[in-house]
């Protein structure tokens, strides 16, 4: 499966790159103009703009993706203590044997209905 998913990127890797140089030529320029007027680029070709924007955006999402892997491996790890711990008690209540739970006002409430029939 891997073998695919590596030619897989490899073959969208030369259609980007055969796409940039076959535009490279008759691209556009652009400037990028930010804060108001404040700094502004050399004119760029357009393709480069849009690379650098999905380059930028990918970046992005890699930083976002990143903290939430971090925050969901914190709630496994969470909510495999909880489970360990509700396990160690179940396995207690399990063990626990039926006649050292009882005590003198239990068995008297046992005793109760049974008197009442006779």
């Amino acid at each position: 499966m891997w073998v695919i998913k590596w030619m897989l990127s490899a073959a969208i890797i030369l259609f980007v790159l055969g796409f940039a140089v076959q535009n490279n030529e008759l691209a556009q320029q652009v400037s990028l103009i930010f804060l108001k007027g404040k700094w502004e680029t050399k004119p760029l070709p357009i393709w480069l703009v849009v690379y650098a924007s999905f380059a930028i955006g990918v970046l992005f999402w890699l930083i976002v993706s990143i903290f939430q892997v971090f925050q969901l491996k914190s709630q496994i790890r969470q909510i495999r203590k909880e489970n360990k711990s509700l396990r160690q008690e179940l396995d207690g209540l399990r063990n626990l044997s039926i006649d050292e739970d009882l005590t003198i006002s239990d068995t008297a409430l046992l005793a109760s209905p049974n008197q009442e029939k006779a």
